[in-house]
């Protein structure tokens, strides 16, 4: 351990905005982050809104993935495995992304030395086999470096960056003659924080009343809560005042705001999360606005009234939603 810190100030920072001419086609390394110089994109995966498991400390089961210390995120994923230059080793590879982290301001939450246990390897296998990387990506614990970190912005970037070597495991028919035993791999993961329903159409007042006038209900697109939280971000605002100047504007109007989740985790915590995050609308529109609370019923539906398919990551997210009924009687 001594002996490799000692050469740590002899290491010339490689890293460069230049693109490499083998990458992959269409590929591209992830805004602001530089790659180390001669490297190769050789899986790539473009941002797509997703749930991950950020790891904080040593992996404790394969399948499912699970840590003695983890944070769940939703956010755009996106994925980068980079093939090293031949001779650059795993400490050098690692030691350059440290720096880089210094670079952009990351705060590192966790590292992983090679002297400490971890198989991260086979965990990350899953991931990677979308492109058949998983195989060279794993089975060299002894070279296995880990670092994770996270932006200082308000709504934080989270950076998952793996360092091995390639030991063994089956080298995919397009890696063929250019993966070679003991080569440098990294695999760098990033989880930005847009949010899927970001990008969703904005309902205001009227829309509201013209849907609850027609359908008898309203899907409040634009309210934001953190992953696994009751609170409303503040990110929500703009359509908590559009609710209010609903409810100013019909006095008489007397709504149920109906919380749901996806079926991901245990039922009954799905259905105790969708009734605090309505009861959590509810205050906000009360405590914010004068909106009588007996002119809102806070309830949960938890999983049980999906909207869509809870088969993918597009259909959870839209079952992970708060609606605005009319009750009889307006």
């Amino acid at each position: 351990m001594t002996g490799w810190r000692i050469r740590f100030p002899l290491i010339v920072l490689l890293f460069t905005v230049s693109a490499w001419a083998a990458d992959l086609p269409e590929s591209k390394d992830p805004p602001g982050m530089k790659r180390y110089e001669g490297s190769e994109i050789i899986g790539y995966r473009a941002p797509k809104f997703e749930e991950f498991l950020l790891p904080l400390g040593t992996p404790t089961s394969f399948s499912p993935a699970a840590y003695e210390k983890s944070l769940p995120l939703d956010g755009l994923i996106s994925r980068y495995t980079y093939l090293a230059p031949a001779g650059r080793s795993p400490a050098e590879l690692f030691r350059n992304y440290k720096t880089e982290f210094g670079r952009l301001g990351v705060t590192t939450l966790y590292e992983k030395g090679p002297d400490q246990r971890g198989w991260f390897g086979p965990t990350l296998e899953r991931i990677a086999d979308e492109d058949q990387l998983g195989q060279i990506l794993a089975y060299n614990e002894a070279q296995e470096r880990v670092i994770v970190g996270k932006s200082k912005d308000t709504q934080p970037t989270y950076y998952y960056v793996f360092v091995t070597a390639y030991r063994d495991g089956v080298i995919p028919h397009r890696l063929e003659g250019a993966v070679a035993k003991d080569q440098g791999l990294v695999e760098v993961i990033v989880i930005a924080p847009e949010k899927l329903s970001e990008r969703m159409t904005f309902v205001n007042a009227e829309e509201m009343s013209k849907s609850l006038a027609d359908n008898g209900r309203v899907i409040l697109e634009g309210l934001y809560f953190d992953t696994d939280k009751d609170i409303v971000r503040p990110d929500s605002q703009p359509l908590i005042e559009e609710i209010a100047k609903l409810m100013k504007g019909n006095p008489q109007l007397k709504v149920r705001v109906v919380g749901h989740t996806d079926n991901q985790g245990a039922s009954d915590h799905n259905l105790d999360l969708s009734r605090r995050r309505a009861a959590s609308v509810a205050g906000e529109l009360t405590s914010k606005h004068g909106i009588g609370s007996d002119r809102l019923d806070p309830f949960g539906c938890g999983p049980y009234s999906p909207v869509a398919t809870n088969d993918s990551e597009e259909g959870r997210a839209r079952n992970r939603r708060v609606e605005l009924v009319a009750l009889v009687g307006n």
